[in-house]
């Protein structure tokens, strides 16, 4: 079988191991139904349309090609894989799909612009600060980027009472989960345990993104967050001393073995609903570390360890070197992982593992207040959470204040208001988001229903 040379599918065949699962997954298909399918496979989120006429064939033919990727398991088992570099991309596609088919008349709301409450809100109930000062923290800034600097504090910290009474809204507008990540170290507020309870009372599935240095078993915040159902630490070095460099920590207060040592004390007293992770960020002070990272997480016990670039680049990009150092890392590890944690490479890391450049396309709106917008500390509505963060806020992209109204209100309020899709910086998630949102809406006014979508898995009958 020969492998394609146009440049659309080029990003399939940059890496051996790619290649070996792209074929198998094209496997049985051959001339115009093969093209459809690896064209797809190189952009997923091209809406129908345009990869018919990319292709130059019909719609039927594109319809052909989606119910190939929904059946055929050597697909399924490319773009779960850590060698695809679209696999994230691949997984909020079929998120979405979920979510719209929970609501089915969601989509149209969006398309009209109606009001729409996501399912997924992040929150920042802390106190706008943080015990760490991570140079790669879209919050680190303390002195010239901060919520007073940007004129982002008025009115004063959202209370644990406004808190809850904003947890009660986002349930009865339909909120299922609530992400804490953001706004500084939310576990640092003492208001948190009430905050946390108040939201698993309420049914929400609930993340919890931390340092993790502030946990101490026997608390009210231990107990709150063994009621959780996700909670990452942030670990971003095996090595103390590098870890301390990356997070402004002393050496006496031995940060790294406590974050260690608190997810085991979680680990010990969880129940089954409980998952932990780990996540790193790859920078300059770390990228020889990658391997060792790995490593170090499996013996932690972590349930998973995500790996990503700095895809925002608040710190300084990666030279060459380090860039080649990176990814015989990033191969070695994809190539073995180690047993009991499982690896999660961001899509920019399966790019720069495969030699491929990562794809950064804009849209032409951001969609992201539809799939996790984000309320800071001090009651700010924005449409994702680099928007709500110091360092990243800008007037424009504001969609009002809980404080002054209701949740319900303000996304009435602002449901008319464009987002453009032009920030100097964007969150590889929201770029995603984006990207994913635009195309199943497109699909939809083609005729394309989200049953005939190529991202969910439906094994062929005998």
């Amino acid at each position: 079988m020969s492998t394609p040379s146009g440049t659309r599918t080029s990003i399939l065949w940059d890496d051996a191991d790619l290649a070996r699962l792209v074929k198998a997954a094209t496997a049985g298909t051959s001339g115009r139904l093969r093209a459809t399918v690896l064209s797809h496979l190189a952009v997923p989120s091209t809406p129908a349309a345009r990869l018919a006429a990319d292709v130059e064939v019909d719609l039927g033919m594109v319809r052909a090609a989606y119910r190939h990727c929904r059946s055929s398991t050597a697909v399924h088992e490319l773009v779960s894989s850590n060698y695809y570099p679209h696999r994230l991309r691949w997984a909020a596609a079929a998120s979405t799909i979920t979510e719209w088919r929970r609501s089915p008349d969601r989509p149209a709301r969006i398309a009209a612009r109606e009001p729409v409450m996501s399912e997924t809100v992040e929150i920042h109930p802390t106190r706008g600060t943080c015990n760490y000062s991570c140079a790669m923290c879209l919050w680190s800034d303390q002195k010239e980027l901060t919520y007073t600097t940007q004129s982002l504090d008025t009115g004063g910290l959202l209370s644990a009472h406004e808190w809850i009474r904003l947890l009660g809204d986002l349930r009865d507008g339909g909120a299922q989960r609530v992400v804490v990540s953001g706004g500084g170290e939310a576990l640092i507020n003492p208001d948190l345990p009430e905050v946390l309870t108040a939201a698993a009372d309420l049914g929400f599935e609930i993340h919890v993104y931390t340092t993790g240095y502030s946990i101490r078993p026997g608390t009210p915040l231990f107990a709150a967050l063994l009621r959780c159902h996700r909670i990452r630490f942030s670990v971003h070095s095996p090595d103390p001393v590098t870890y301390d460099r990356i997070a402004g920590t002393r050496p006496q207060q031995r940060a790294l073995q406590r974050v260690v040592d608190n997810l085991a004390s979680l680990r010990t007293a969880r129940s089954d609903g409980l998952q932990l992770g780990m996540g790193c960020v790859i920078q300059p002070f770390n990228v020889d570390q990658t391997a060792d990272m790995a490593a170090f997480a499996a013996e932690a016990e972590a349930d998973w360890l995500d790996l990503r670039k700095d895809e925002v680049e608040v710190t300084n990009s990666l030279d060459d070197r380090q860039i080649a150092q990176l990814r015989e890392q990033l191969r070695a590890v994809r190539a073995a992982p180690p047993d009991g944690t499982r690896i999660d490479l961001g899509d920019e890391l399966v790019a720069v593992a495969n030699g491929s450049t990562p794809q950064r396309a804009r849209t032409r709106e951001c969609m992201a207040r539809y799939l996790r917008p984000t309320i800071s500390p001090y009651g700010l509505l924005a449409p994702c959470d680099l928007k709500a963060e110091p360092r990243f806020a800008q007037s424009g992209y504001d969609l009002g204040n809980i404080k002054r109204s209701r949740i319900l209100d303000v996304i009435t309020s602002s449901a008319q208001q464009p987002i453009a899709d032009d920030c100097s910086q964007c969150m590889p998630s929201s770029r995603t988001g984006n990207a994913v949102v635009h195309k199943l809406l497109d699909d939809l006014a083609a005729g394309l229903t989200l049953d005939e979508q190529p991202f969910s898995y439906a094994p062929a009958g005998p």
